[in-house]
């Protein structure tokens, strides 16, 4: 018997393609890779995302930490950092008192007074 090869076509066929197709950038997106992008870069503590703004085909990123502020800007299209910059925070708040800092100077102040108290008491003044 002779083998006799069979070519069947199939109908419109769809071919797709097994890679993913990035996923459009919005505020999330920028924000997730300008945080990731910071502690790579050694930035630990707490990154406080607090502006996202895009400007034609660059996003801007805005984020604090105790220490200093950082501004990301993303190219849309092309997906990636253009530019950096990582600035001191301004010493508007130099003179800011914690709550921890009041609590901390109230209890050095009774204790003082306290001791003061029944030192005087005992020498009769």
């Amino acid at each position: 018997m002779l083998a006799v090869p069979s070519q069947e076509t199939v109908p419109n066929a769809v071919v797709t393609s097994a890679v993913e197709q990035p996923k459009k950038l919005n505020a999330e997106v920028v924000t997730t890779l300008s945080t990731a992008f910071l502690k790579r870069l050694g930035h630990k503590g707490s990154l406080k995302p607090k502006r996202v703004a895009l400007e034609g085909e660059i996003y801007t990123v805005e984020i604090e930490t105790k220490r200093f502020t950082a501004v990301v800007r993303i190219d849309a299209g092309a997906r990636e950092i253009k530019e950096y910059d990582v600035q001191p925070k301004s010493e508007e708040n130099a003179f800011s008192f914690s709550p921890k800092l009041i609590l901390t100077v109230l209890i050095i102040s009774a204790s003082i007074n306290a001791v003061l108290y029944f030192v005087f008491k005992a020498l009769g003044v």
